[in-house]
């Protein structure tokens, strides 16, 4: 059966949590993980045959323990500390397991890789509803991911959805990118918001989505929770593709609210430029060494030469 989010903590659920025990998770992964408890009945994800990490953070929810084992082997273990963060902890863990899955090189390098990015993402609190620049940056990029589905299909879109994991560019594949970028349609530029957004060794393109805010009579109209279930039904017979999206949204700050129900909006364009070395963009490489971050604006008018 394929493990979901819900399964996991049923798995959790099912083994005592006052006799200290562990339940090896699937014998087909590539890395021993185990689950269970331990002091205090806290939740415990268990990886066996790791090596030594120096410095592996933990934060007031999550403790990452790092050790070595009376046989000379390493471990590491993620205990939950807080349950009322529970619901993350089991994302996280779920996330650790799937995503390994099928890294057989160093599916031990790649889990703690992982375990930081979503540290990263948790030292960042985020308030319950998110302000309404970055729920209409969510439907650009659902609106760009649906658009992704039908052209690559399914999983190789939902992979190359990274903005929410804090890359720099919202879409990443091999040898290409696209940052999505929504925007009144009255506006006359753009914002970038680092040095390292347009800094890439491959083109990539950048897309504005044209959106704006409409009346609650207006058929045409969309809410963001609307965006968001639309976006649920492409991945619903894919099971593992449709935890992956909800891992995404949860990364990027959505959770399911009345508030994300009022609001609709109305797509009125969208444009898409090639970024390429001649584009116009500040870089690292092409201002003074002292600047060591940037934003900046950039005129819609002056890069029609690069839209295609």
């Amino acid at each position: 059966m394929m493990l979901t989010c819900k399964t996991l903590y049923e798995k959790w659920n099912n083994i005592p949590m006052y006799v200290n025990g562990y339940q090896l998770l699937d014998g087909n992964h590539p890395v021993d993980i185990y689950i269970g408890y331990e002091e205090l009945n806290q939740k415990t994800l268990l990886i066996l045959n790791a090596r030594e990490f120096v410095d592996l953070p933990s934060s007031k929810s999550i403790i990452a323990h790092n050790f070595q084992r009376a046989d000379g082997s390493w471990a590491i273990s993620f205990r939950l500390v807080q349950i009322k963060n529970e619901d993350v902890f089991i994302r996280l863990c779920w996330d650790i397991i799937e995503s390994s899955r099928d890294d057989k090189k160093d599916a031990v390098g790649y889990i703690v890789g992982r375990y930081l990015k979503w540290q990263k993402l948790m030292a960042h609190q985020r308030p319950d509803i998110m302000d309404t620049s970055r729920q209409k940056g969510l439907i650009g990029e659902l609106h760009y991911l649906k658009f992704l589905s039908q052209k690559e299909g399914n999983s190789k879109a939902i992979d190359s959805w990274v903005g929410p994991e804090g890359a720099d560019q919202d879409f990443i594949f091999e040898n290409h990118w696209s940052e999505i970028k929504t925007t009144l349609v009255s506006s006359v530029c753009i914002s970038i918001s680092s040095l390292e957004q347009l800094d890439t060794t491959f083109t990539g393109d950048l897309v504005v989505v044209f959106l704006d805010k409409t009346a609650p009579g207006d058929g045409s109209g969309f809410t963001l929770a609307h965006v968001v279930n639309e976006a649920r039904r492409i991945f619903e017979s894919e099971t593992r593709l449709l935890e992956k999206l909800e891992i995404k949204l949860f990364q990027y700050g959505y959770k399911d609210s009345k508030e994300y129900e009022i609001q609709k909006y109305k797509i009125s364009g969208e444009s898409t430029y090639r970024v390429d070395d001649n584009f116009p963009k500040l870089t690292k490489k092409n201002i003074a060494f002292q600047i060591i971050g940037a934003k900046y604006s950039i005129s819609l008018a002056a890069i029609e030469t690069f839209r295609i």
